[in-house]
């Protein structure tokens, strides 16, 4: 019976690497380095991209959850703004139908005896994404005490009206002690048409 071709192939290395002349340690040795090199290709090839894979998973499991607790922060915050702006819907439907945050203002300097030291008044409107458009008025007072503009500033700020101080720039007036100049950003809210 003729050898198979692949116990041709073994005899004819054995033969040429001189497997058969070495001493038993040296078997040994190459062995070892044949078992190490083969392991070392294994766990280059099949072991570490599992565990690169493996730790992608865990930090993208990791980002995940801070996503997912960023989102419910987000979702809390949200629910509050609902809720507030429920809260002005129904301030804004409880105010009379009459009610414009310019001529509100214009009542309270007078309430509050400034309405010489108003400069300006500009009133504008910025259209919003939901419910409720914003009513803005800019206002400058001139040479007003700061106990006065205190007083104004309480009679302003209604939350029966839902009216707020958005913005406020208060400066020393130059030219007297004991009064200052303030630029006031003041708004309110109406239903969208």
């Amino acid at each position: 019976m003729s050898p198979s071709p692949l116990s041709a192939i073994i005899q004819t290395l054995i033969e040429k690497t001189g497997w058969d002349r070495m001493a038993k340690r040296e078997k040994i040795m190459i062995c070892a380095l044949v078992l190490f090199a083969t392991a070392l290709l294994i766990f280059h090839f099949i072991f570490s991209p599992i565990l690169d894979s493996r730790q992608r998973l865990q930090k993208s499991l990791i980002n995940k959850k801070v996503e997912l607790q960023k989102i419910r922060t987000l979702q809390k915050e949200y629910q509050a703004l609902q809720y507030q702006t429920g809260d002005i819907q129904e301030r804004i439907t409880n105010r009379p139908k009459t009610f414009t945050l310019f001529s509100f203002i214009e009542q309270q300097a007078t309430a509050a005896k400034i309405k010489e030291q108003i400069s300006y008044l500009k009133p504008s409107e910025v259209e919003g994404d939901g419910p409720l458009n914003e009513s803005r008025v800019d206002m400058k007072l001139q040479r007003i005490t700061l106990a006065d503009l205190v007083n104004f500033l309480k009679g302003v700020e209604s939350r029966n009206n839902a009216v707020f101080i958005n913005r406020i720039s208060i400066q020393e007036h130059g030219k007297d002690e004991g009064y200052v100049n303030a630029v006031i950003q003041i708004i309110t809210f109406r239903e969208a048409s």
